[in-house]
């Protein structure tokens, strides 16, 4: 009957510490849509010709989609380079210059981050940027 009470003790405590625990996690960890909010402002820097249609953030992997608007509907080559060059520079300067980015992707982490455009009537990818670890230095 003694081994009765005490099982009942250590259930209750293990009920009570996972419970901890969930609550711990929900309040110290930012919640999908914060993260979202943070991470629109800081790749769109509220420029309304930039807009963050896609998010995502899973086991490893964080991915999203810009879509950058007064480009026009069809662009030539010439200008798709161009924009290919200037985009690129500015995603690898955004995700290296935030030190939490860079250290996430050091972690052995990913951000994927589509380019695309939203002057198009069907959805038209530019380009995709993806980092790794090393892909900062």
């Amino acid at each position: 009957m003694v081994w009765k009470k005490h099982l009942k003790k250590i259930l209750f405590f293990l009920l009570a510490l996972n419970i901890g625990r969930m609550a711990y996690n929900d309040l110290m960890q930012p919640s999908q849509e914060e993260l979202k909010t943070s991470f629109e402002q800081y790749f769109t820097e509220n420029d309304d010709r930039i807009k963050m249609t896609y998010f995502h953030v899973d086991k490893n992997t964080v991915g999203l989609a810009l879509e950058l608007s007064g480009i026009g509907e069809n662009l030539d080559s010439n200008d798709k380079t161009k924009i290919k060059t200037n985009s690129g520079k500015y995603i690898k300067d955004k995700v290296c210059s935030d030190a939490q980015l860079v250290e996430y992707i050091n972690a052995g982490n990913y951000v994927s981050i589509d380019i695309r455009n939203g002057d198009s009537y069907r959805l038209e990818n530019i380009m995709n940027l993806s980092f790794s670890k090393g892909s900062c230095v």
